[in-house]
C-alpha cells in the first residue's frame, strides 16, 4: 500500500486539492471506493493537517439495505472518532410528485445536503471517490452524447469550499487492494450491476473491452483530462480577456456589443466568447449542455450572418438581437408602459428611460455643467409654443430637416440612420406644445436647432445618456 499512498499524497500536493487546516467531508456511500477514501484521509489527517468528517446520504430507493450503509460508514467514523452525519432524501416521493431522471434527482439533493452540512459544520472541502476508471466512463458519456470530453474536474468550486477528488490517479483493483490490506468492511449497491443506466453499460459493456486492448486505458484517460482541463482554464482566460473590452451592460446587465469586434477575436474562442455571453443571463440559459452547445452554434451563425436583421429567442424570456452592426439580448417582451408622454418643464433635468433632457434659457446655464459626453443643441420658439414634451414615436410622425422642402417620416429616418429594431421600440421623439415632432434626440434633430449658439435670446437643450443604453 506504499505506492497507493505515495501516489494519493503526491498527487494532492501537486494540484492543491486540500490545504493544510482544510475541514474534510468525505461523500461516503458505504462502498469500497468511498470507505478507502474516508479510511485513508482518516489516517492521514496529520500528515495533511486536515480535520476529516463524513456523510452518508440514504435515498431511500432499498429499504433497510441503505440503513446498513449508513451504519458501516458510522462504524469507521466512531474508530478514528470523526464526525459523522447521516440524512434520509425521500426520492421515490419526490419523483412521484415533481416526476424527472431518479440519477440526475439523487445527484441534485445529496449535493443540497452537503451543502447545508458543509455550511453549518465549518467544512471547507467535499472529498469524492471517483478513480481512474469512473473518469474513463465519464468521458466516453460526454463522447456518447457529443459534450466536451473534459472528464470530471480535479476539483472544482462548491458553495463554501470546492469537491476535490484526490483518487482519481487510483484505479479500481488498488482500491479493492486497499480495503484488503486494511480489513475495511464496505458495501456493493447490487443497483450498480444492473445495465438500466449509460454508465453502467458503460461500465461493463465498454471499458472491460478498452481496458483490454489497452491496460493503461484510464490511467491515460486521467492524464489527458488534467491537460485537456488546464487548456481549457486557459481558454476561458484568453476568452474573458476579449471578452471584456468589447461588452457593455444594459441597466438591467444585459450585454450588447459590436459585430465587428466579435469577428475580431480569434475563430478558436468565439464560441466560447458566446458562452460567456450566455452567462451573463440572469437565469441559466440551457441546463443540457447539447442544447446549450445547439444555441452557441446558432448564435455564431446569426452574427456571422451579414444579410439584414435578424433575432432568435433564447430560454427564460430573453432574445438575441442583431441590428447591422450591434448585436445585444433584450427581453423578448419590452416593457414599454414606464415611457409615458412627460411634459418637459424648463430648468429641470427630467429623465425617461434611460435618457435626461434639460433645456434652459442660454443664459441661464452655466457653461461648466455640460459634460463631453452631452448632446447640446440651442433652438428658438415662441412662448407659445412651449413647454416641449418627449413621447413614444407613433405611426404618422413626420420631422421637418434643414435643407429638406418636405417633412420625412420618422420611421423612415430611423431605417436610414440604421437605428436598431430594439432602439426603435423605445424611440423617443420631442414635440413642440402644439404637438409638431421638433426632435429625435441622439438621432437627429429638426430645423429649429442648431449647433452653436446663436445671437439674441435662445434656449439651450442637452441630451445626456445614460452609461450603457
Amino acid at each position: 500500500m506504499k505506492s497507493l499512498t505515495q501516489k494519493v499524497l503526491q498527487f494532492i500536493d501537486r494540484q492543491t486539492l486540500i490545504p493544510p487546516n482544510s475541514r474534510v467531508l468525505v461523500a461516503c456511500s458505504g462502498g469500497v471506493d468511498s470507505m478507502v477514501l474516508l479510511h485513508f484521509l482518516a489516517t492521514h489527517q496529520d500528515v495533511l493537517s486536515i480535520e476529516a468528517g463524513a456523510i452518508h446520504i440514504d435515498h431511500m430507493l432499498r429499504g433497510k439495505e441503505s440503513a446498513e450503509d449508513a451504519y458501516v460508514v458510522e462504524q469507521l467514523c466512531n474508530k478514528f472518532h470523526l464526525p459523522f452525519f447521516a440524512e434520509q432524501v425521500p426520492i421515490p416521493s419526490l419523483v412521484e410528485n415533481t416526476g424527472g431522471n431518479v440519477q440526475m434527482l439523487c445527484r441534485e439533493e445529496r449535493y443540497k445536503v452537503f451543502a447545508e452540512t458543509m455550511q453549518q459544520h465549518n467544512f471547507t472541502a467535499l472529498a469524492t471517490a471517483h478513480h481512474a476508471e469512473d473518469q474513463l466512463e465519464t468521458v466516453l458519456i460526454q463522447l456518447t452524447k457529443g459534450r466536451t470530453m473534459n472528464g470530471m474536474p480535479l476539483q472544482r468550486p462548491f458553495h463554501q469550499g470546492s469537491v476535490v477528488r484526490p483518487f482519481l490517479p487510483l484505479k479500481k483493483e488498488e482500491l479493492y487492494a486497499y480495503a484488503a490490506s486494511h480489513g475495511l468492511l464496505y458495501r456493493e449497491d447490487p443497483s450498480n450491476q444492473k445495465d438500466d443506466y449509460l454508465r453502467n453499460r458503460i461500465r461493463h459493456q465498454v471499458v472491460p473491452l478498452l481496458s483490454e486492448e489497452n491496460p493503461s486505458v484510464a490511467d491515460g484517460v486521467v492524464q489527458l483530462t488534467m491537460q485537456r482541463q488546464a487548456e481549457e482554464t486557459f481558454l476561458q482566460e484568453l476568452a474573458l480577456k476579449y471578452w471584456k473590452p468589447i461588452v457593455q451592460y444594459t441597466d438591467e446587465q444585459l450585454p450588447s456589443f459590436d459585430r465587428k469586434a466579435f469577428l475580431a477575436i480569434p475563430q478558436a474562442l468565439q464560441k466560447r466568447v458566446i458562452q460567456l455571453l450566455l452567462s451573463c443571463l440572469p437565469s441559466p440559459e440551457i441546463v443540457k449542455a447539447e442544447q446549450r452547445s445547439a444555441v452557441v452554434e446558432e448564435l455564431l451563425k446569426h452574427i456571422c450572418n451579414t444579410s439584414g436583421n435578424s433575432t432568435m429567442d433564447l430560454a427564460y424570456g430573453y432574445r438575441f438581437v442583431r441590428e447591422y452592426d450591434k448585436l445585444l439580448v433584450t427581453k423578448t417582451y419590452m416593457d414599454t408602459a414606464s415611457l409615458c408622454p412627460k411634459v418637459l418643464s424648463k430648468g429641470t433635468w427630467h429623465s425617461w428611460g434611460s435618457i435626461q433632457f434639460y433645456w434652459q434659457h442660454t443664459e441661464a446655464h452655466a457653461i461648466e455643467q455640460i459634460r463631453s459626453s452631452d448632446e447640446v443643441r440651442y433652438f428658438r420658439l415662441p412662448a407659445s409654443e412651449l413647454p416641449l414634451t418627449v413621447r413614444l414615436r407613433e405611426p404618422g410622425d413626420r420631422l421637418q430637416l434643414k435643407g429638406m422642402s418636405q417633412t420625412k417620416r420618422v420611421s423612415r429616418l430611423l431605417i436610414d440612420e440604421k437605428v436598431g429594431m430594439t432602439q426603435r421600440q423605445q424611440q423617443p421623439v420631442v414635440t413642440t406644445a402644439s404637438g409638431i415632432v421638433c426632435a429625435v434626440p441622439s438621432v437627429r434633430y429638426g430645423e429649429m436647432f442648431l449647433s452653436s449658439q446663436p445671437k439674441g435670446e435662445s434656449y439651450i437643450w442637452i441630451t445626456r445618456e445614460g452609461e450603457n443604453r
